[in-house]
C-alpha cells in the first residue's frame, strides 16, 4: 500500500516537472515579442511638425501642432496679399523712343491700376495722339490733329505670390478715340485725287474703337519707382466715318505696338508671411 502511494507521488512529481519545463520553453520562445494593442481612438493626438502655412508658403521655422490641420493637407492656391494692395500710376513714353527710329506718329498716355491681391490689376489709360505722313510719290499729305483717347482693361500678374517689385503679366484693353485729320496736297493723278476730284480734304473725323492683347514685364528700380515695357497686338473694331483713317490715337497705324513706361507704386502692403515673420521676431525679442 505504501509503495503504491509513493509510486503515485513520484508520477505526479514527474508530470509537474514536465509541465514546468514546457511553460519555461514557451516563455523563452515568446520573449521579445510585442503583443499587438488595439488603437485607441480616444487617445490624444500625437504632435505634428508643419513646414508650410495654410497658403502654401514655407514657414521660417517648423511649427509644432498637437493635431494635423486640414488647411495644411488641402492647400488652396491664393495670394498672400490683401484684397486692396495699393495703386500703380504710370507714364508711357514708348513712342518717344519709336520716333528715333523714324516713326511719324505719337501716342502718349498716363495710366492708373488698382492692385487686387497683387494678382489682378484693373487699369485705365488716357492720353493724346497725333501724327503726319506723306504718301509715296507725294500723292498726298496726311495730318492727324492731336486727339484724346482712353482705354480700360485688366492685367493678370503671374508672379502674384512674389513681391510686387516684379511683375510678368498679360492683359486686355478696350480703347476709343474721337479724332480728326486733314488730307492736303492731293495729286490729281492719285487714286484719291481721281476718286474725290479734290486737292484737299479738311476736317475729316470719326470715332474709332479697338481692342488690345498685351504681355509685359515690370521691374522695381528704387523705392516706389519701377520701369516696364509691353508688346501689344491691336484689333480694329469700328470706325464711324466713311473713310478709314491712316492713324488712330492710342492705336497707331498697324496691329503691333510697343509701350515703355515709368511706374510709381503707392500703398503696397506686406504679405501674410512677412507680417508673421515680423510678429515672431518681435515676440522673440520680447522674450529675451
Amino acid at each position: 500500500m505504501v509503495k503504491s502511494v509513493i509510486k503515485s507521488i513520484r508520477s505526479a512529481a514527474a508530470i509537474i516537472c514536465m509541465a514546468a519545463g514546457i511553460l519555461s520553453v514557451t516563455a523563452q520562445s515568446n520573449k521579445g515579442k510585442i503583443t499587438p494593442v488595439e488603437s485607441d481612438e480616444e487617445a490624444p493626438p500625437r504632435p505634428v511638425l508643419h513646414y508650410y502655412d495654410k497658403h502654401g508658403e514655407r514657414l521660417p521655422e517648423p511649427v509644432l501642432y498637437l493635431a494635423e490641420l486640414d488647411t495644411v493637407k488641402n492647400v488652396r492656391p491664393g495670394s498672400p496679399y490683401p484684397l486692396y494692395n495699393g495703386i500703380v500710376l504710370g507714364v508711357n513714353f514708348g513712342d518717344a523712343i519709336m520716333r528715333l527710329t523714324g516713326q511719324k506718329h505719337s501716342s502718349y498716355d498716363i495710366s492708373a491700376a488698382v492692385s487686387l491681391h497683387n494678382w489682378f490689376f484693373p487699369t485705365v489709360e488716357a492720353g493724346v495722339g497725333w501724327g503726319s505722313h506723306t504718301e509715296k510719290n507725294d500723292a498726298f499729305h496726311y495730318k492727324a490733329k492731336p486727339a484724346f483717347y482712353a482705354k480700360i482693361g485688366v492685367n493678370y500678374n503671374f508672379l502674384y505670390k512674389s513681391k510686387p517689385d516684379y511683375m510678368a503679366y498679360i492683359g486686355l484693353r478696350f480703347g476709343v478715340s474721337s479724332h480728326t485729320w486733314d488730307i492736303t496736297d492731293i495729286s490729281p493723278t492719285s487714286d484719291l485725287g481721281k476718286e474725290t476730284g479734290k486737292t484737299e480734304l479738311l476736317g475729316q473725323s470719326c470715332v474709332s474703337t479697338y481692342g488690345e492683347v498685351l504681355a509685359g514685364l515690370k521691374v522695381k528700380i528704387a523705392g516706389p519707382f519701377s520701369l516696364g515695357w509691353n508688346i501689344r497686338y491691336r484689333i480694329g473694331l469700328h470706325n464711324s466715318g466713311g473713310m478709314d483713317p491712316w492713324f488712330v490715337p492710342g492705336y497707331g497705324t498697324g496691329p503691333l505696338g510697343f509701350a515703355f513706361s515709368a511706374y510709381f507704386s503707392f500703398g503696397e502692403k506686406k504679405s501674410k508671411s512677412e507680417i508673421a515673420a515680423e510678429a515672431e521676431a518681435e515676440a522673440a525679442e520680447g522674450g529675451i
